[in-house]
This record gives C-alpha cells, sequence and structure tokens, in this order.
C-alpha cells in the first residue's frame, strides 16, 4: 500500500514540475524561479519514486511468507544448497543472494529452484560452500512456493 502512495505522489510531483517549469520560463523575471522550482520538484519526485521502489521490494518480500493457514497446510521438506552467489543489491545492511536448491518433499519427487534471499555475509559464505541442508515447508499446490526458517 505504501510503495502505491509514494509512486502516485512522485507521479503527480513530476507533472506538477513540468507544468511548473514550462508556465514560468516562459517570462522573463521568472525564468530563474522556473529552473530552481522544477529542480526541487523533480528531486523530490525522484525521492519519492525511490520510496516507492522501496517499500515495493518490502511488500513483495512479505507476500512470500506462509500465512498461519498455509503453514499448517504445508509440506515438511528438506532443501539442499546447490550453489549461492552474492548480488549487489544490498536491504537494510544484508546482501541478497541467489540460491540454487533441491528440495525433496516428504512426499513427492525431489526439484530444483531457484530463490532470492537476504543473508548476513556469514550465513551466505556458509551457504556458498555447499553441502547445507536446510528444513523447510513447501506449499502442496504451488512447489515453487517454500519458506526456510533458517533463512528468515
Amino acid at each position: 500500500m505504501a510503495s502505491v502512495v509514494f509512486g502516485a505522489v512522485a507521479v503527480i510531483a513530476l507533472i506538477v514540475g513540468v507544468v511548473l517549469f514550462l508556465v514560468l520560463r516562459r517570462k522573463p523575471h521568472t525564468r530563474v524561479g522556473a529552473y530552481v522550482s522544477a529542480g526541487f520538484i523533480f528531486l523530490a519526485a525522484g525521492l519519492l519514486a525511490m520510496g516507492s521502489l522501496s517499500f515495493a521490494s518490502l511488500e513483495s518480500a512479505a507476500l512470500r511468507t506462509f500465512t498461519p493457514e498455509e503453514r499448517a497446510a504445508a509440506v515438511p521438506c528438506n532443501a539442499a544448497v546447490l550453489g549461492a552467489e552474492e548480488t549487489s543489491n544490498k536491504l537494510n545492511g544484508r546482501y541478497i543472494w541467489t540460491l540454487r536448491l533441491r528440495v525433496t518433499p516428504q512426499t513427492g519427487e525431489a526439484y530444483e529452484i531457484e530463490r532470492t534471499a537476504r543473508l548476513t555475509s556469514s550465513m551466505g559464505e556458509r551457504l556458498e560452500r555447499g553441502n547445507v541442508v536446510l528444513a523447510c515447508l513447501v506449499a502442496p499446490a504451488d512447489h515453487t512456493r517454500i519458506e526456510i526458517a533458517a533463512l528468515a
């Protein structure tokens, strides 16, 4: 919700900045004011857009977790880490890692998936070496939705 509000305000600020710039720059005595005021409005619109993206990433991370009802219906599984790569992206002091996992549900066949996780440096290095098996839960209807408590 916050990402939508920030995004909408950023678009409004961008429109106001463009209109203000186009109106004020036509008159010689307001031309400098047009450049200054439009510059500040565009700066504010950029900050709002960055806030929108930040909130959107936090909201999407929150959507990946199971609800209590889904957690009760989930099937226990094991996720073996096949590989881990650190990305250059950082969120709240932790790097985003891309993990390749082999998921083995208690009922069913093993399959491989890729997941991103926000990890500390020490946890990421431990997973990067491989040979780590983590307990997890998988949604019975959608095998791409897994929750790994150790990575939360």
